[in-house]
């Protein structure tokens, strides 16, 4: 049984309706419940204590976000809207971002009666969770379906596995005993400086796409800077330094090595949150916090 049920009480030919318990013995109360809708419409405060006045009603209503799908958004956020000015008298969040469906590979809606539903427990079994969340964020603008097979979710595991083959070699690049401080500690080559330089522009780009909820093309602008300017450029360039390059120069490429490395990280994060937190315990940063997910927001920096 979902939602509230029917305050209605039955006793042979007696009928009662209200919110206390008829008194006496042989009540029996209507086993159906009110409209579903009606139900989660209070979520947004009943399930932080309301009617009590509890702490957590004080400091978690209002919220600040919303995020469900758009054929919803009549059915049950209105209600929501409706339901907490109504009986808390505040207006329950300040933004609502939208969804769009998941569809199948072909765009039919997946269905039961169909067979062609996704199991998400299958494909992170199979792919992993943080292919999962890729493979559902990047090229997927608010309230736009999104035709998910098999094959877009395994293209983000070959990304998760390049991430990994990326820090590895980079850890396996510094000298023994090394920790990472400050890139400004360092003499830096030029071409490293225009390297973070370049990354200070995508820190920004990727900040302004979070804030205005443009996640989509933060997560697909990361997957092409880490894959194809980080791995396959800036890592193969540093190869021929890191074999032969003067101490000075060697110094220089592990600072940015290790700069680019670690904001990256951060920056995927919140689409990647579980090959990420697990790296971040690998990365040998001086004064870090114990978990990637209360590190500070990467900020650019001057050199």
């Amino acid at each position: 049984m979902y939602g509230h049920q029917i305050p209605v009480w039955y006793k042979e030919d007696e009928q009662y309706v209200g919110i206390e318990v008829p008194e006496g013995d042989g009540w029996v109360q209507d086993t159906d419940t009110l409209d579903t809708w009606f139900s989660s419409g209070l979520w947004s405060f009943s399930t932080l204590g309301w009617p009590e006045q509890t702490n957590d009603l004080a400091v978690y209503h209002p919220n600040s976000l919303l995020e469900t799908g758009e054929d919803i958004l009549f059915f049950w956020v209105s209600r929501m809207i409706m339901m907490s000015g109504f009986l808390v008298g505040e207006i329950p969040f300040k933004t609502v971002y939208l969804h769009g469906l998941v569809r199948d590979e072909k765009g039919q809606k997946m269905s039961k009666s169909l067979g062609n539903g996704i199991d998400p427990l299958v494909m992170i079994e199979k792919f992993g969770t943080d292919a999962l969340r890729m493979a559902m964020t990047v090229a997927v603008g608010p309230g736009s379906p999104q035709n998910l097979g098999e094959n877009k979710i395994k293209a983000y595991k070959h990304f998760a596995n390049k991430i990994w083959n990326a820090t590895r070699f980079v850890l396996q690049s510094l000298p023994d005993g090394y920790e990472f401080n400050s890139v400004r500690q360092i003499s830096l080559r030029n071409e490293d400086k225009d390297r973070i330089k370049e990354l200070n522009n995508l820190i920004a780009d990727i900040t302004d796409d979070m804030e205005q909820y443009r996640l989509y093309l933060a997560s697909e602008k990361l997957y092409h800077y880490y894959w194809h300017e980080f791995a396959d450029k800036i890592i193969e360039e540093s190869k021929a330094v890191l074999q032969d390059g003067s101490q000075e120069d060697k110094s220089s490429v592990y600072a940015t090595l290790m700069y680019i490395e670690t904001t990256l990280i951060k920056l995927l994060h919140p689409f990647m949150p579980f090959i990420t937190e697990e790296i971040w315990s690998y990365l040998p940063v001086s004064n870090k916090r114990p978990m990637l997910m209360i590190e500070p927001w990467p900020q650019k920096i001057k050199l």
